[in-house]
């Protein structure tokens, strides 16, 4: 660790209680309030060095007051001893630990090169330059010691950003030996090994700064580093798994959400030696994380994505960080093992033991995906055959398409004649079962009626709500029948009567004497049977 050793007197202040008393033998003519601890000093030392303080006890010296409250100096009490002992020339030493809360004091104080050659904002400014932002080590120990107080006055004075900045080329560097074949003061070692029965240390990898940056950094300034990391052009998978890293290390819940919170309360929850994570903490902090998440596909583990997917449940984290999860686990649906789907359900009213809602739209989503990527692949490739485009439409089931995918088919000009054709039969088939259900709950609400009062009963309601919806169904089916009856005559324009014969029975995968058709009929009547079927359905 870097250090900048200042001063060559010994001691001259030593405690009393929560007074500091200089031991120089002179008396001292100031008094100064720093929180709770009180600093008897001289005014020479002091005013030759501040041009706060000189300006504070000049107007002082008109009201014969000699003494001073400086509760908002940054650092408190110890820093304002460090900044005695300089301006008194007392030994000290600067490292990255305490060198931004002495170059922020040293702002608050006014020490500049105007009270005196080498004063302390320029031996700071120095070192942090020239040693803190050239070491992984101490820009990491530096932004550490960025305190809730310390922070808002490093923002101002760039410490922040030059630290942050200086992690960010080592990192994205990581992978090379040198960078413009000047070396990079990365972290020593990770591992330790006996060579010859000698200890030697070795880097473990290009992602050493993984665990670095997840134990030591704060997430607001963890955020700035791997945004500041991925704008360098860093993979979006790095990015991912720095992003994973860090959760793990920071999210409790993260390891027990699989068996629904077990190891916590409503409140918060226990971990490691005794930590206290309040579940708004946590909360807060996995809403961030997947906002972090980049936004390419396949770049963070399914698993890991399920994980967090559960541990939001738990925390009830909010509906758009839920249905991001949802919508990035079911782009990537296909890694996923059995194991990994079932996710508890976390409902107040629960009727099931596993969330299958949720399970649902991921399955939407993945299979909204499928179709999209498939639509686009066909669209990409206009030059495909159309013995290639069936062949590459055989990988969807038309039986399974919801109906927004079935609508987005049935108006695509790109796929084959065959997949439109048979996704409008499928639906229609759907449609025709619905329809006879319908009856059927019709038929059986009549009889459970019968020699009753409609009015008490309520029958009559019921009855009207299944016409309706029946009406509906009939409705739809006409719908569809209009558009089978246009595609129909749009065929017939476009292939001569004698090939009809043939082209139907390609698309239904006919061969007329020993094939059959999907509608239950053989050889030639296969596709007069398919639209025979079709238009029955209206009726």
């Amino acid at each position: 660790m870097a250090c900048l050793k200042l001063g060559s007197k010994s001691e001259v202040f030593h405690l009393s209680g929560h007074t500091w008393v200089c031991s120089t033998g002179l008396k001292p003519d100031v008094v100064i309030q720093v929180q709770d601890q009180t600093f008897h000093l001289h005014k020479f030392p002091l005013l030759s060095r501040s041009g706060y303080l000189e300006a504070l006890f000049s107007k002082a010296s008109e009201t014969a007051s000699h003494h001073a409250q400086l509760h908002d100096i940054p650092g408190g009490p110890d820093t304002f001893l460090h900044v005695a002992n300089f301006c008194y020339g007392v030994r000290i030493e600067v490292t990255a630990e305490n060198v931004v809360s002495l170059r922020c004091a040293a702002e608050y104080l006014q020490m500049s090169e105007n009270y005196g050659n080498a004063n302390l904002i320029y031996l700071t400014e120095s070192f942090l330059n020239d040693d803190v932002c050239t070491n992984w080590e101490d820009s990491i120990r530096a932004l550490e010691s960025c305190a809730k107080k310390l922070l808002p006055i490093a923002e101002e004075l760039g410490i922040v950003s030059r630290c942050i900045s200086s992690l960010a080329i080592k990192a994205s560097y990581a992978e090379d030996k040198s960078l413009f074949n000047w070396p990079i003061s990365a972290p020593e070692t990770t591992t330790t090994t006996l060579w010859n029965g000698i200890q030697t240390k070795s880097t473990s990898g290009s992602n050493w700064w993984f665990n670095d940056v997840s134990s030591f950094l704060d997430f607001t300034i963890y955020k700035r580093f791997i945004q500041t990391v991925a704008s360098r052009g860093v993979k979006a998978d790095v990015v991912a798994a720095s992003v994973t890293h860090y959760a793990k290390r920071n999210l409790p819940l993260l390891g027990c959400s699989r068996h629904g919170g077990s190891s916590s309360s409503d409140e918060g929850t226990n971990y490691g030696d005794d930590v206290y994570y309040s579940h708004d903490d946590q909360r807060s902090l996995l809403e961030e994380i997947v906002e972090l998440l980049p936004s390419e596909k396949r770049v963070a583990s399914t698993r890991f994505l399920l994980r967090l997917l559960r541990t939001s449940m738990v925390l009830h984290a909010s509906a758009v960080t839920q249905d991001s999860l949802e919508r990035k686990i079911g782009v990537q649906l296909d890694e996923a093992g059995l194991e990994d789907l079932l996710i508890p359900n976390m409902g107040y009213s629960a009727e099931t033991l596993y969330d299958i809602d949720s399970v649902q739209r991921i399955l939407d989503h993945f299979m909204l995906t499928f179709d999209s990527s498939s639509r686009c692949y066909n669209n990409a490739h206009p030059w495909l055959t159309e013995y290639e485009r069936e062949q590459l439409c055989l990988l969807m089931n038309c039986q399974k398409l919801s109906l927004e995918a079935c609508t987005h088919a049935a108006q695509n000009e790109r796929l084959p004649v065959r997949v439109i054709v048979q996704v409008l039969f499928f639906e229609q088939m759907r449609l025709r079962t619905s329809i006879a259900e319908l009856d059927m709950d019709t038929n059986s609400s009549n009889e459970e009626t019968t020699g009753k009062n409609p009015e008490l009963e309520g029958g009559s309601k019921t009855k009207g709500n299944a016409k309706m919806g029946i009406k509906e169904m009939k409705e739809r089916v006409y719908e569809l029948e209009k558009e089978c009856t246009s595609m129909k005559q749009d065929l017939y324009k476009l292939v001569k009567p004698k090939e009809e014969r043939n082209f139907f029975s390609k698309i239904f995968g006919l061969k007329c004497k020993t094939k059959t058709s999907p509608c239950g009929g053989k050889g030639k009547g296969g596709e007069e049977d398919a639209l025979l079927m079709i238009r029955e359905t209206k009726n």
